[in-house]
């Protein structure tokens, strides 16, 4: 057994201790895996076998140095693997599913990955480099980042996987599920587009999380705002709307200097009869239109710097209804 494990994930033959120590470790219920993440966790992994994997992946590698500004609910995991494909290299993660393997991986040169990708402010992409993201009608977003939020009280997550875990997150989808929308609208625990193209370098990393980087955003002039997004929107060369993927596959195609014809479909997932219905109140569709016009400035912007066209009105309601009826939302 330590023998395998040392062979496959280190590349060389256990010590005589490494191995005794192993043969013990495996013994105990569930400490198998935990053994394996601390091989790959290891500095010895990150020296001396991480950086010949990523070398033997991007040896023959020609393009573009890419980053991918993935705003969540757009779409966002299937243009992440549709960029691996085309880009032919695995991609830094600035995700925090796993906060010491981040930890790790960011400690090392970004420079030495051709792709970026993650949940994260503008500040935190090279500069350097190409960037992409997909746009889509504010509203919808929001409606989908509640089913998002109710769906683990539904279903496992493929990403969490201690029973303490499960019950967290579990008892919270379950409060969301419980709350009507415009409550939970009142909550205002998701990330606003906006929020993700003012820089908040000064405010650190994760700091799409932090109240006092909302609050820096919420006070910003209508002009100082739109200086800000044209310097940061600047730093696409590709976009799309969620809902156009021919205009997906072009901007993956562009940014990668590869062309793709083909979109994974990811995250692609059944309606389930426990969600309580919702119903849009007068109150939430204010509140919603009012997300819509605060976010119009970007999406202006990004047409001017000849990202993406601009919806109509009747384009952007038409999405809108479609998504409310798709994810068993109700008009009063």
């Amino acid at each position: 057994m330590a023998d395998s494990l040392y062979r496959v994930i280190l590349g060389r033959r256990p010590t005589m201790a490494e191995k005794q120590f192993t043969a013990a470790v495996v013994q105990v219920p569930g400490q198998f895996e935990s053994r394996l993440k601390d091989m790959m966790y290891s500095h010895e992994f990150k020296v001396m076998k991480l950086p010949g994997l990523i070398a033997e992946s991007t040896q023959n590698w020609s393009g573009n140095n890419v980053f991918f500004l993935h705003i969540p609910k757009t779409a966002g995991t299937s243009v992440r693997i549709a960029l691996i494909d085309a880009v032919g290299a695995p991609a830094f993660e600035l995700y925090s599913r796993d906060q010491k393997m981040t930890d790790i991986v960011r400690q090392t040169d970004k420079h030495f990955w051709p792709l970026v990708v993650g949940h994260e402010n503008i500040s935190f992409f090279p500069k350097t480099y190409n960037g992409i993201t997909i746009f889509r009608e504010s509203r919808s977003r929001i409606l989908s980042i509640n089913r998002q939020q109710t769906r683990f009280a539904l279903e496992a997550s493929l990403h969490t996987t201690t029973p303490e875990q499960i019950k967290r997150r579990t008892d919270k989808a379950q409060k969301v599920l419980e709350t009507p929308f415009a409550d939970w609208l009142n909550i205002n625990r998701y990330r606003h587009t906006l929020e993700f193209l003012i820089p908040s370098h000064e405010f650190g990393m994760n700091s799409l999380r932090s109240q006092e980087f909302r609050d820096y955003v919420n006070i910003l002039t209508a002009d100082k705002t739109e200086k800000i997004l044209n310097e940061s929107i600047s730093r696409f060369t590709h976009a799309a709307w969620s809902h156009d993927e021919t205009a997906i596959l072009d901007a993956i195609s562009g940014v990668s200097g590869r062309e793709i014809t083909e979109l994974p479909r990811e995250n692609i997932y059944p309606n389930f009869d426990g969600y309580k219905p919702q119903i849009l109140t007068k109150d939430a569709l204010a509140k919603l239109n009012a997300i819509q016009e605060k976010e119009a400035v970007v999406f202006r912007i990004a047409h001017e710097h000849g990202l993406i066209p601009l919806l109509s009105k009747s384009e952007a309601d038409d999405l809108f209804e479609i998504t409310a009826k798709r994810l068993g939302f109700t008009f009063a």
